[in-house]
């Protein structure tokens, strides 16, 4: 593969990966490790790719995971590669990422001081209860792991552990009327008024892990009702989202939600994702941070490094991606961010 990190980003964002079409993209992956390692490196499950690249005896296992899939690309969204960023959707979240892996296992002769497993996989995008992540763990296909890293964006910072998150409907009932006479009706958005208070009032409550502080946030993103601009509504419904530390129980937070409505509305769980374990005791992570003088940050969003540390997997976040740019209508990523990760990670490995 003679293409730079720049140019293998720039053709990685070519590839139309959009959550759930991941097929292109899974075909060159997939092409490009065998490449790189014969076939006997390289085991697909549907549109996730694993490639293992040779191991030796003593060394311990580090296993790279990126997520091949995007967010659906801007309109205007440029594709090109300047001297400095590379501009293309996915370009931080998180195809540099995808290109710094396969250029590390492009020299995995050279790697003396770890065995390196690389992870592609798919439907990272979209809500967790489409994930393929978990069915690629159960598959076989990925072996037993000493450490592992995350590359989302994190603009070449060690993240630690990962918030988890929690979306409810919260549904407040009234009585239907014409909205010329209310007061034959019950309008359901007034019910919500003193929980929405109280949800504004929750602020963000800092919790302290180690030297990391994480934040907790409750908050409500959407509001809907089912009825005609002309009707007192019947019922009103938010969609409330909550973000809890490490160390907090998936089960601990929907009481927490719960408790908070206090009885005045129902309460359906729509979606759960557990928190992320903070790693930085590993040995190897912590020699190779300590060398590298990396700033070290908590991760105040939901990566998943939850899901890995959940199965006993060490594993925190590092990657090329700019923070600021994942998602945006003019997504780019830094040259000098996708050269300084590879280093990085070439200090860990080789």
């Amino acid at each position: 593969m003679s293409l730079s990190l720049a140019e293998l980003t720039l053709q990685l964002c070519r590839i139309p990966s959009v959550t759930g079409d991941e097929t292109a993209i899974a075909n060159y992956l997939e092409g490009a490790v065998s490449q790189i390692l014969g076939s006997q490196g390289v085991r697909r499950v549907g549109n996730s790719v694993v490639a293992v690249a040779p191991a030796q005896p003593g060394r311990p296992t580090i296993a790279l995971f990126g997520h091949s899939d995007t967010v659906k690309p801007a309109s205007d969204q440029p594709l090109r590669l300047d001297r400095d960023r590379v501009y293309g959707c996915g370009a931080s979240d998180m195809k540099g990422g995808l290109a710094v892996m396969l250029k590390l296992l492009e020299r995995h002769a050279e790697l003396t001081r770890a065995n390196l497993v690389a992870v592609f996989y798919d439907m990272e995008e979209g809500p967790t209860s489409t994930a393929t992540l978990p069915a690629l763990l159960d598959s076989g296909a990925v072996p037993p792991i000493d450490l592992a890293f995350c590359l989302e964006p994190t603009d070449n910072r060690l993240q630690a552990g990962c918030v988890g998150g929690l979306h409810a409907e919260v549904t407040f009932h009234g009585q239907r009327a014409h909205s010329a006479r209310p007061w034959q009706g019950d309008n359901a958005i007034y019910k919500a008024t003193s929980y929405l208070e109280r949800l504004k009032a929750f602020g963000r409550r800092e919790v302290r892990y180690g030297d990391l502080t994480f934040y907790e946030v409750m908050n409500a993103t959407m509001a809907s009702t089912q009825n005609s601009r002309n009707v007192i509504p019947d019922a009103f419904t938010l969609n409330v989202n909550y973000r809890f530390a490490p160390g907090k129980p998936s089960e601990t937070a929907v009481q927490e939600l719960t408790d908070l409505v206090g009885g005045e509305a129902d309460v359906r769980i729509v979606d759960v994702a557990p928190s992320g374990k903070v790693c930085l005791d590993h040995p190897l992570l912590k020699a190779w941070s300590d060398r590298l003088k990396l700033e070290v940050e908590a991760k105040q969003a939901w990566t998943d490094v939850a899901l890995l540390t959940s199965r006993g997997i060490e594993a925190v976040n590092f990657g090329p991606g700019e923070t600021a740019q994942a998602h945006q209508a003019n997504e780019s990523v830094p040259v000098a961010y996708l050269e300084e990760s590879f280093r990085a990670f070439w200090e860990l490995l080789a």
